[in-house]
């Protein structure tokens, strides 16, 4: 029997920001093995190219861009309109995780995550444009689970996925005159490298959070459910779609999930040794 999704995936173009490794490196593996052809791009020069090699064939292309510069994602469409001849889809995945509290918080950190995760979607949003115009394509940007619920440690990073849940709404509906139609996708933490390395220090002592983590496969296959049937909003895993869509019932409960599993410790002990390395400067 003939994979539907194959059929709707075949020679469809996917430009990925972020696709060098995790999720978007996964998503652009998932493409192609359904007959697509994915263009990638990252700030790290090196890691797009080995992706590149490691995934092999005329339907795999990337190139170095900063998602914060305008230019580098202008330049990247057009190369990836010159290579593949259109573009169908542009998933706004490229971000950045850091921690902190909000009283030691360095402002250079914050702003980091601020240009990283929401101008750098701003500017590939409006890069994408005229390339989804000519094709009534599909745009997929990506937020968290974060944007709804918020947990201590993250004001920057929920700030930030927040901020980028409104500029996929507010596209949604300015874009839809032109037949591209917007999706959101709401994952949980996710089990990356960009998780893993938050994880392996001290930063929550051990508290991994009152939801966990889930695998990349979960969340790749929902993005690219998404791209296949258009949608929206999507969520992953589906158990927290409450959270997602109605956060403002579950804030309370999420909290007392999270003191539950020890999160109150977990933060003091943060912030002790947050203020002790800030004494050490």
């Amino acid at each position: 029997m003939i994979d539907i999704l194959e059929l709707n995936m075949k020679n469809k173009v996917v430009f990925i920001t972020g696709g060098a490794r995790g999720l978007g490196a996964g998503l652009a593996a998932k493409v192609i093995s359904k007959g697509g052809k994915a263009f990638i791009v990252d700030l790290n020069a090196e890691a797009v190219f080995a992706q590149v090699e490691t995934l092999g064939g005329e339907g795999i292309a990337g190139c170095q861009a900063n998602v914060c510069k305008p230019a580098d994602l202008e330049l990247a469409m057009a190369e990836c309109k010159e290579r593949f001849g259109r573009i169908d889809v542009v998933v706004v995945n490229a971000g950045i995780l850091k921690m902190g509290s909000i009283e030691h918080m360095n402002p250079a950190d914050f702003d980091a995550v601020m240009q990283v995760n929401v101008n750098g979607a701003f500017n590939t949003i409006r890069a994408a444009i005229p390339y989804l115009r000519e094709t009534k394509g599909y745009l997929q940007v990506i937020s968290s689970l974060a944007a709804a619920i918020h947990t201590p440690l993250m004001g920057h990073y929920a700030a930030s996925k927040a901020a980028v849940e409104a500029l996929a709404d507010v596209a949604r509906q300015e874009l839809a005159l032109d037949g591209i139609d917007v999706g959101c996708v709401h994952p949980t933490f996710t089990n990356t490298a960009m998780i893993q390395e938050v994880n392996a220090g001290v930063l929550w002592g051990g508290h991994k959070g009152a939801f966990g983590a889930i695998e990349p496969e979960q969340v790749i296959d929902a993005m690219y459910r998404g791209i296949e049937k258009r949608q929206r909003k999507i969520i992953a895993p589906k158990t927290i779609a409450p959270l997602v869509l109605a956060p403002g019932l579950f804030h309370r409960v999420a909290e007392g999930l999270s003191r539950m599993q020890g999160s109150e410790q977990a933060l003091k002990k943060f912030k002790a040794e947050e203020a002790e390395s800030l004494t050490r400067r």
